[in-house]
């Protein structure tokens, strides 16, 4: 069977989704040299780039949020490579819309969100402040479609040039936008963006928004006023508030807590072993799978936990097994949209806070429960103070005498984590038998970590998880076991009866 690939998938994953061959061969430099020039020849012939100016409500100056200063100090530790940490997204559009409607509505939600027209840089005091435009402009490409080529191809292009031309993140707007015209109407529009300027939810927002306003626009009526949000000029001033502060004080409490539990590795053999000759140092690959898909909100019900714990328990009882340990400490990527006014908001607000789950037992519903408790415990702290984050992490580490990594990782970007899956659940026999539909191969995205494992479900009836790691803890067979091994366990609790709860794994 083919898949489609779901082009808004990227935003989250730092590279190009991909659907090649297993093998994945990469370009030789000749190919990539026709390439480039193939992109230079469609640029002068069919891409208008223009300025598209904006004009907000204030300029500002405030200190930077928590996490906009943990996304400044990740991307330091990127540098040179200024654009690691960019995202991208992007949003169909409603018939009879005309491209100056398209600029318009873009203009706006730049005007309205203040992350987006947002510089960043040292203060009079050396840390990082935040600074607002009020007005000025955006860079937008406007593309025509050539004869038989789609717009998605158009939309992939765009891409990979603006993953090679960084920010400067000293400079606002930190935001880039392009509509693609097929047939004379625009059909899709994308931006891309720092991620100190907006995090995943906050870019679902911002599509969701672009087709709210253009479907009232082309219809004539109006649009009914956004939802109350709150901008980072405010947010900082909520985290240095006496709530703010005493917020702050507990997720510190957890951190040294968490620091007190944790492994000092999930992988105690990675200085040990060495990447195969000639291979990569890191190694990504996709699991597109069915059965995972239906045996989430089955598990979710009857172990009466959210799916993301359901899938949380697999990954953390399969990296405990390959360990050897009674424990299992992963980083959550936490949304920290605690507040009814974060909800809506448009920034980067996301942190990553670690979790340490008891792996002890063999009843999977009772572990289940414990990561359940464990990581409701965590996305309560994802608020904190990197700074101070950092000097426990190293405190802990002068007091155990041994280095602490916490470079393994569990990101859970589906739309819905609820915590019943709605619905007839799935008979055991239709979950067994969708396992024939499973596909595997390997995967274009990049990290950074030992294991960085996400979660998608942009594929309707399907759920998608990437895993990148490094080759010296997964060797790229054993990555490609790991997806499947996680899929086999949670198929294997459908098929238990409920009494019948010994964790069962196939991991090495």
């Amino acid at each position: 069977m083919t898949l489609r690939e779901p082009l808004g998938y990227v935003e989250s994953l730092r590279g190009p989704s991909t659907t090649a061959a297993p093998d994945f061969p990469a370009r030789s430099a000749s190919q990539r040299l026709v390439h480039r020039a193939e992109e230079r020849q469609r640029a002068v012939a069919e891409v208008v780039r223009r300025q598209t100016p904006f004009n907000g409500r204030r300029s500002a100056t405030a200190p930077a949020t928590c996490a906009q200063r943990h996304m400044w100090n990740l991307i330091q530790r990127q540098l040179p490579d200024a654009s690691f940490y960019d995202v991208s997204h992007w949003a169909g559009l409603p018939a009879h819309a005309s491209v100056p409607d398209v600029l318009t509505v873009l203009s706006e939600l730049v005007g309205r969100y203040e992350a987006l027209r947002t510089a960043f840089g040292p203060g009079p005091d050396g840390t990082l402040t935040q600074r607002v435009l009020r007005s000025g402009s955006f860079e937008t490409e406007i593309a025509a479609t050539g004869p038989g080529e789609a717009p998605r191809d158009v939309l992939r292009a765009w891409r990979r040039r603006m993953r090679r031309t960084a920010f400067d993140l000293t400079t606002a707007p930190l935001f880039r936008a392009m509509v693609v015209v097929a047939d004379g109407a625009p059909v899709l529009a994308a931006f891309h963006v720092s991620h100190l300027a907006a995090d995943l939810m906050s870019l679902r927002h911002l599509a969701a928004e672009l087709t709210r306003l253009l479907a009232a626009r082309t219809t004539g009526r109006p649009a009914p006023p956004p939802a109350d949000f709150r901008q980072p000029v405010e947010q900082a001033g909520y985290e240095r508030s006496p709530r703010g502060q005493a917020l702050l004080a507990r997720s510190r409490a957890y951190w040294r807590d968490q620091l007190a539990a944790a492994p000092a590795t999930m992988f105690p053999t990675l200085a040990d072993r060495a990447a195969a000759s000639g291979g990569p140092d890191r190694y990504s690959a996709v699991m597109d799978s069915r059965a995972a898909f239906l045996a989430l909100p089955v598990l979710a019900e009857r172990w009466r936990v959210s799916t993301s714990a359901v899938l949380l328990t697999a990954v953390a009882t399969l990296l405990g097994r390959r360990a050897g340990l009674p424990v299992c400490t992963l980083r959550l990527l936490a949304a920290n949209r605690f507040a009814p006014e974060l909800r809506a908001a448009v920034a980067n607000l996301h942190q990553e806070v670690p979790v340490t789950i008891d792996l002890t037992g063999d009843s999977a519903p009772a572990l289940a429960r414990r990561a359940f408790a464990a990581c409701t415990t965590a996305y309560a702290n994802g608020l904190y103070d990197p700074d101070h984050a950092e000097e426990l992490l190293r405190a802990a580490e002068r007091e155990r005498g041994i280095a602490i990594s916490l470079s393994c990782c569990f990101n859970d970007i589906r739309a819905a984590h609820e915590t019943r899956g709605g619905g007839r659940p799935a008979p055991a026999h239709a979950v067994r038998a969708a396992l024939a539909d499973t596909v595997v191969t390997r995967h274009a995205f990049t990290e950074g970590e030992d294991f960085f494992l996400v979660a998608d479900d942009e594929e309707p009836g399907w759920l998608r998880l990437v895993l990148n790691a490094d080759t010296r803890a997964f060797s790229p067979p054993e990555v490609h076991t790991f997806l499947r091994d996680i899929e086999r366990l949670l198929v294997g609790h459908v098929e238990d009866a409920p009494q019948q709860t010994r964790m069962a794994g196939h991991s090495a």
